[in-house]
């Protein structure tokens, strides 16, 4: 097969152009809403009749800006105060999940520790007896004597020495206890506690989470470990418990008939302590910071409010229709700025086109809109072995709800989606992101599962757009090595496929409603896939109803008869050529219509 790189400049759509001029200010139309006034003169407002009636409303002026000194100092303490309890609850739960699995960690070695030191020391006394009773001597029992002394001072010995602080004695560990029926020297072999009934248990673990790697980890069937309440001298401890079963074969078993264990009681008092003392030092943290930002937020808003006050009631005075009331600068910082500006501004509104700003900022926001739609869509067709490719999209307004997309899986398989959003303009080009963005996180996953593909997006897409509107969606995968293509359809004009050997077309339905209907059960029972095969001088053509229903000056529309008639007379040829040819009948049908609806097509054809 020859590979082939189709060159789509021609097809790409225009870049949009930021419109030129100066921007217009948002906020002046609002400011002199119903305001009419106009005087060549320019006379102070201190000098004018309307002094006496703006200084009478002080009073109600000044009880404002007390509220609004009292919603500044309430949103900067609230604000404030909730960051800084929620970053305390924060490091208070990373700290206590780090000590408690530090603890666990802990636990867990010294039982895995404690069965080593057993198992050595079981050898040891079964070799004991084996040369004892080899030899015909009576020396095992003395020698059982020393071997148990050396386990537990071994034992003790590799407890103090693993740096666990903070508990009762030399270390947080209350006991370690052996519980087994042999060999006999090892049978409650430890210190702290002989019985296992001193702790009540409160809560069973299941789990560890390990931090270097972020995982949670589960227990070993052989490893029991819970929470629980140990009475040491007649006071309750909060223990953690761990119970590590030993080799029966060599331990034989423990007590009241279960497996023959190690256990470790460790103390759990101090992470008590700890979350107690983190709990004390965020509090107080809180508390001070919260008095200090009250004091700066009084400050504040007794330095930003009074100027505002002041160029509020001036604002006032030109809402009522004095155009030619101007404010005094107080100062040269931000407000006194504004303030200028806010003369500025009075002046110019007698010269102001509402209607003219508000276009012009319309402009503005399409062009910004347009140009981030344009980057969204593919700036070029795939390069695909053996395949030949071809695309055009022209909306009919600035921004618009069509959408196409060439998404690579991997392993020679290539995704191609041509979707149409209900409705046109800035609602429809946000749920075409949306639904962009969704398709490529979701299609790898489902590789060549083209029905799998929509469901999820749909289920996603749903809990996005409002009610009302949906996206109409044809999704086609195909596998380069073999010319295989899967393909479901959600409520989308049906794919056009040209077969080359006999130059007829196919018309590939597969039912499915609309994404974004539905949230999950109607469409999945709905939706179909389909198989076929392209094979050599084949082509699919996936395309949007802007083509089929476009419109002529006598609100004729080109049909789908016709449309498909174009793709069996052109089929033959190059993808990017019978693009083109498609383009050309529906501007030779449009005429000077202007155009009705999107055009998108996609064409892939098998050379």
């Amino acid at each position: 097969m020859v590979t082939r790189r189709h060159d789509s400049r021609p097809l790409k759509p225009q870049r949009v152009q930021k419109p030129s001029g100066p921007q217009p200010k948002a906020a002046a139309p609002t400011a002199i809403s119903g305001s009419h006034h106009t005087d060549s003169g320019r006379q102070r407002h201190r000098d004018t009749g309307s002094n006496t009636a703006d200084r009478s409303r002080l009073p109600s002026r000044t009880n404002k800006r007390l509220g609004l000194r009292a919603k500044f100092m309430l949103v900067m303490s609230v604000t404030t105060g909730v960051a800084l309890i929620a970053l305390g609850l924060i490091m208070s739960g990373q700290s206590n999940k780090y000590l408690f699995n530090q603890k666990m960690h802990d636990g867990i070695d010294l039982a895995h520790m404690v069965a080593e030191l057993a198992s050595q020391s079981a050898r040891q006394m079964i070799d004991l007896v084996a040369i004892d009773k080899s030899m015909g001597t009576n020396e095992a029992p003395q020698q059982m004597v020393r071997l148990r002394k050396q386990f537990e001072d071994s034992l003790a010995t590799a407890v103090r020495t693993r740096g666990v602080v903070g508990g009762t004695g030399f270390s947080d560990v209350l006991a370690v206890r052996m519980d087994c029926e042999r060999p006999e020297a090892l049978t409650n072999a430890g210190f702290g506690s002989q019985e296992d009934s001193s702790a009540k248990v409160s809560t069973t673990l299941n789990s560890i989470f390990v931090p270097k790697t972020g995982q949670t980890l589960g227990f070993d069937k052989d490893l029991l470990v819970y929470s629980g309440i140990k009475s040491i001298d007649d006071r309750p401890v909060r223990i953690y418990r761990f119970k590590l079963s030993l080799n029966n074969m060599m331990f034989g078993m423990g007590s009241v008939g279960k497996p023959a264990n190690v256990r470790v009681d460790i103390d759990a008092t101090s992470i008590d302590n700890v979350k107690a003392n983190l709990t004390m030092a965020i509090a107080v943290g809180v508390l001070l910071a919260l008095a200090a930002v009250i004091g700066i937020a009084n400050w504040l808003a007794i330095t930003i409010t009074k100027p505002v006050d002041i160029l509020m009631r001036d604002m006032q005075a030109v809402s009522r229709g004095n155009l030619d009331h101007q404010t005094k600068t107080h100062s040269t910082d931000e407000i006194g700025v504004l303030a200028s500006e806010f003369n500025r501004m009075t002046a110019n509104l007698k010269v102001a086109q509402v209607a003219l700003v508000e276009q012009e900022k319309a402009e503005y926001e399409l062009s910004i809109a347009r140009e981030v739609q344009r980057q969204l869509l593919p700036a070029d067709a795939p390069v695909i072995t053996g395949f030949d490719c071809a695309a055009f999209y022209q909306g009919a307004k600035a921004v618009s709800g069509d959408y196409y997309d060439f998404i690579p899986l991997g392993n020679g398989l290539w995704g191609f989606i041509v979707a149409d959003v209900s409705g046109k303009g800035i609602p429809g080009s946000m749920v075409m992101a949306v639904t962009r963005t969704i398709i490529r996180l979701i299609a790898n996953k489902h590789q060549d599962h083209a029905a799998e593909t929509l469901k999820e997006t749909n289920r996603l897409i749903a809990k996005q757009i409002k009610r009302g509107m949906f996206v109409t969606s044809f999704y086609a995968i195909l596998d380069e090595r073999s010319g295989s293509l899967t393909y479901a359809s959600a409520g989308h004009n049906p794919m056009v496929i040209f077969r080359g050997s006999s130059r007829t077309i196919e018309l590939a339905n597969s039912k499915g409603i609309a994404l974004g209907f539905n949230e999950g059960p109607i469409f999945d029972r709905t939706i179909e896939e389909h198989r076929t095969v392209l094979n050599q001088g084949d082509s699919l053509v996936l395309y949007t109803d802007g083509f089929p229903e476009a419109m002529n000056s006598r609100n004729e529309e080109f049909t789908d008869e016709r449309f498909q008639a174009t793709i069996a007379a052109s089929g033959h040829l190059d993808a990017r050529t019978m693009v083109e040819r498609l383009i050309a009948a529906i501007a030779q049908h449009r005429g000077e219509a202007e155009q009705s609806d999107d055009l998108t097509i996609i064409s892939v054809r098998r050379a």
